[in-house]
């Protein structure tokens, strides 16, 4: 699948109906006519290649190169992330809350007590990451792009650093749904819950691609600074060796100190194994469960009857 920017809209709209959103991302009326991406592109004062670049994202194919963009392009993405934000957090995040709240009061399941409370903390990240970017983070690079050099003490390189990965945390609540708890389900909550998750982990996705592909590189480019960071971190494909997923008992003493809150240094002291090794089994922990925080591993831990809800609470 391809697009260019003489397809008509509503006919890539009928290929992949999650092109919707980009319009709505973008703030382009719904109803588009016979008009070609070219032509509705112009309407809206968008750069066709632009509109493109994000289309295939949305297709899931990723292009071979990103189109030479400009400060115009600029205002356009931090409008189009704004946009992103307001529908996580108004449409997204509060579907989410309601379906774990409404599973948490049907069912007596301490994983789904300890899920709702991960949940909240989870969209209290999300919130406090797009609160950064829209009071900290675009400003500063709507007067890049306004002004032609850097007025602010500031640099996108403390984006980079405050650019935190909000993806893992969802994987986390995605995988305990599907893997690990069990519970009545008479309305079909874990699916409408699942489908919730699903999406906006697509959407983050496409989000995520755009800043740290697109909008990072071409402020660097406004500050005079080459960017090296889409090279330094392109995810390769990795297939995973380890068929065991069975923890072992070493992994499950390590397992029950981190959650008792212990660092990575004490752990190691108290098992008489260095602090490396300690390391390797957080990571053989979280590549065998598929979890990867803390929050996640205690609900884990708990289903798996590896700790009581006592020694959680105490």
């Amino acid at each position: 699948m391809s697009f260019n920017r003489y397809d008509k809209i509503a006919d890539i709209i009928e290929q992949d109906f999650k092109q919707v959103l980009l319009l709505e991302h973008l703030g382009i009326t719904f109803i588009v006519n016979e008009k070609t991406v070219e032509e509705i592109c112009k309407e809206n004062n968008i750069n066709p290649d632009l509109y493109l670049h994000f289309a295939m994202l949305f297709a899931n194919k990723t292009t071979s190169s990103v189109p030479d963009f400009n400060s115009d392009d600029i205002k356009c993405i931090v409008k189009y992330l704004q946009n992103c934000h307001n529908y996580y957090l108004n449409e997204r995040a509060n579907k989410i809350i309601k379906y774990v709240k409404q599973i948490s009061e049907e069912t007596h399941c301490t994983g789904i007590r300890l899920l709702d409370d991960f949940v909240k903390k989870y969209i209290d990240e999300i919130k406090k990451h797009f609160a950064y970017e829209n009071e900290i983070v675009f400003p500063y690079m709507i007067s890049l792009a306004n002004n032609g050099n850097n007025l602010a003490n500031y640099s996108v390189i403390e984006y980079k650093h405050h650019h935190d990965n909000i993806d893992d945390k969802l994987a986390d609540i995605k995988g305990l749904l599907i893997k690990y708890l069990p519970f009545d389900d008479n309305n079909n909550l874990r699916r409408k819950l699942l489908n919730c998750l699903f999406d906006l982990e697509h959407d983050l996705k496409i989000h995520t691609l755009i800043e740290d592909t697109v909008l990072i590189p071409l402020v660097e480019k406004f500050e005079g600074k080459p960017s090296k960071y889409l090279s330094k971190n392109i995810k390769t494909s990795h297939t995973d060796t380890n068929t065991d997923k069975t923890l072992s008992e070493r992994e499950i003493d390590v397992l029950k100190l981190l959650l008792a809150g212990n660092p990575n240094k004490e752990v190691a002291d108290k098992l008489n194994i260095s602090t490396h090794t300690v390391i390797s089994h957080r990571k053989n922990i979280s590549s065998k469960t598929s979890i990867k925080s803390l929050a996640g591993l205690t609900i884990y831990a708990i289903q798996n009857g590896i700790i009581e809800v006592t020694d959680f609470t105490n």
